[in-house]
């Protein structure tokens, strides 16, 4: 037998003189498909889905992150007279609203302060859980978290108006809180603008 030929092949010569190689469509002629072992197939396969169960996982972390990011940033900032303008819309939502907590409004709770806070001549009433800040006091600008609740408004975290990351993004009510304070306090260098 020639080492080049193929013993299916039809033209393959007999092999140890066992007759004439079988035509194509004779019953002899093998036609059925060749496949490699079945057992190598299914760990190849299975191997396949786990970079991929691990790509759908890391998106879906990924996603929920940008979610809670984007929740952050949907907590909008309104002014006491923006809030109290549109307080039919801001009803059972969550916001930040920034004032000046008026002189002689603050009283201690046993559950944290009740104080009012002011801006462009319109107040609303503060009931907020917790501690204050350290510098949280009369005449202080603040961005109160929280929503509003009955006649007034429930919050349960006060910011400091001179939070360094406050000030970076929010420049313009920076500059229009201190106004407003100034007015209150009866500063003559009203309009003066941030120190």
């Amino acid at each position: 037998m020639d080492v080049t030929d193929d013993p299916e092949s039809p033209d393959a010569e007999p092999v140890n003189g066992e007759g004439a190689p079988s035509a194509p469509g004779s019953a002899d002629f093998d036609l059925a498909p060749r496949t490699g072992p079945s057992s190598a197939a299914a760990p190849r396969s299975s191997r396949r889905w786990i970079p991929l169960v691990a790509i759908v996982l890391l998106l879906a972390a990924l996603g929920f992150v940008l979610f809670q990011g984007l929740n952050d940033a949907a907590t909008f900032f309104y002014n006491v007279d923006e809030a109290v303008e549109q307080r039919s819309d801001l009803e059972g939502e969550r916001f930040r609203m920034q004032g000046n907590v008026v002189e002689g409004s603050v009283e201690q709770t046993d559950t944290g302060v009740d104080f009012v806070i002011t801006f462009e001549g319109v107040e609303m009433p503060v009931t907020h859980t917790g501690t204050p800040p350290e510098l949280f006091g009369s005449q202080i600008p603040v961005v109160l978290e929280g929503s509003f609740e009955g006649d007034g408004f429930a919050s349960d975290e006060i910011l400091i108006r001179h939070d360094n990351e406050y000030d970076e993004e929010n420049p313009d009510r920076v500059a229009d809180a201190e106004r407003d304070a100034q007015a209150l306090a009866g500063d003559p260098a009203e309009g003066a603008g941030p120190r």
